[in-house]
């Protein structure tokens, strides 16, 4: 069986900001592809366990900005299932280079009720344990801000969705990017933990919402008062490209 899925991408200008460098959400794109790819490898995909695949809560490190045009390869395996959150891990390199990682938990939902079915309702989790490889990561901790601002309000088109018909968890990151106003920060963000906490249908209005929490950058969007998704990142410094540091 599959125990290690490894699969590359090409940093394009659809994924550059104005600053010449990859969007946040290009890992997110990456991310989403390879678990999708990995899952229909061990036969617990959508069509084969009839269930919706829901991201949960993920954080990424990145130790320096993509550039257009660099192979991004990434790896992503199985370390284990812990309550009702099957656990995924990814680790990403430029050649022979690691650029960063990630640690992700994600549910399983029926397509009619939207419940969460728990990894113990499927013969085929046992699959997913015997495929694992690596130590189980803590569990991704809640996130929160008790001092926030309005940012902006986005309107939730068809742009924004998924074949779940809701917001897609890449395209949450974008509007997290929007409310970061990353077009005129001095440094890219080397680390964002995004926690997803419902969903989000074509025409509500999502708020924006950030603060700080720790030194980091928070962001909340929420819609009728409930938090649909929050998220905390840093930001480092952008290298100095003519000295070769990236």
């Amino acid at each position: 069986m599959v125990d290690l899925l490894t699969r590359e991408y090409e940093v394009n200008y659809s994924h550059i900001d104005n600053r010449g460098i990859a969007k946040p959400s290009f890992l997110w794109n990456v991310m989403q592809d390879a678990a999708t790819v990995h899952a229909e490898a061990l036969h617990i995909g959508p069509l084969d366990l009839r269930i919706v695949w829901v991201l949960s809560r993920v954080k990424v490190r990145l130790s320096r900005p993509l550039l257009p045009y660099e192979r991004l390869r990434c790896e992503t395996w199985c370390p284990g299932i812990k309550g009702v959150s099957w656990y995924r891990s990814f680790a990403f390199f430029v050649g022979d280079k690691p650029v960063g990682d990630a640690q992700s938990m994600w549910v399983t939902l029926d397509p009619e009720t939207h419940r969460i079915l728990r990894p113990s309702a499927f013969p085929e989790a046992q699959q997913y344990l015997h495929t694992a490889r690596g130590e189980l990561f803590a569990p991704l901790p809640k996130l929160s801000c008790d001092n926030v601002r309005l940012h902006h309000v986005h309107e939730v088109r068809y742009s924004d969705l998924d074949v779940n018909n809701h917001v897609n968890n890449v395209r949450a990151v974008e509007l997290i990017s929007d409310a970061l106003d990353l077009q005129k920060q001095p440094g890219f963000v080397s680390e964002m933990q995004v926690n997803y906490t419902a969903e989000t249908a074509c025409g509500e209005a999502l708020s924006l919402l950030t603060g700080t929490v720790d030194g980091a950058r928070y962001i909340r969007g929420e819609a009728d008062g409930k938090a649909r998704f929050e998220a905390v990142a840093s930001l480092s410094p952008l290298p100095d490209r003519k000295e070769g540091s990236v």
